[in-house]
């Protein structure tokens, strides 16, 4: 299974490969074919990433404002300039459940470690804090959600 992992690399390889045998049978631009689509998709892919971030962020953003209160105010504008905290914020507002309960569940462990003294400083426990809290409530109400269907 980890073999469909590399699936842009053969998809740069078939894009190559395209070009070599229904062009100038050539190698160099069927590699030069290769670079351009690996990089292309990574252009793209990154672009993708960058819109789902601020989707999500422009969702969850009030939310996390009214549930977290003034530190959650704090965060947010903060991540409206530093992209960084908009990234580490966005493992929160992810729509993927599964995905919230994995880092909900790292988030907690990292928790264990800062109460036991490895606390960061600054604003990075603010944000693990707060991105803890959250990522609690969103699966607290997932959890309420589902209760009240069955």
């Amino acid at each position: 299974m980890w073999l469909l992992n590399f699936y842009r690399f053969y998809l740069s390889l078939a894009a190559g490969a395209f070009v070599f045998f229904f062009g100038e049978r050539k190698i160099w631009p069927a590699l030069a074919t290769v670079i351009a689509f690996r990089t292309a998709w990574f252009f793209i892919e990154g672009r993708v990433r960058h819109n789902q971030i601020e989707r999500s962020f422009r969702k969850h953003a009030p939310a996390f404002k009214q549930a977290l209160g003034p530190y959650g105010i704090r965060l947010i504008n903060k991540a409206e300039d530093d992209p960084r905290t908009k990234q580490s914020l966005a493992e929160v507002f992810t729509p993927n459940m599964r995905a919230l309960r994995r880092t909900v569940e790292q988030l907690e462990m990292l928790n264990t470690l800062f109460n036991a003294g490895m606390r960061p400083t600054g604003d990075e426990f603010l944000l693990h804090d707060c991105k803890l809290k959250y990522g609690r409530m969103r699966l607290q109400e997932t959890k309420m959600t589902a209760k009240k269907s069955d």
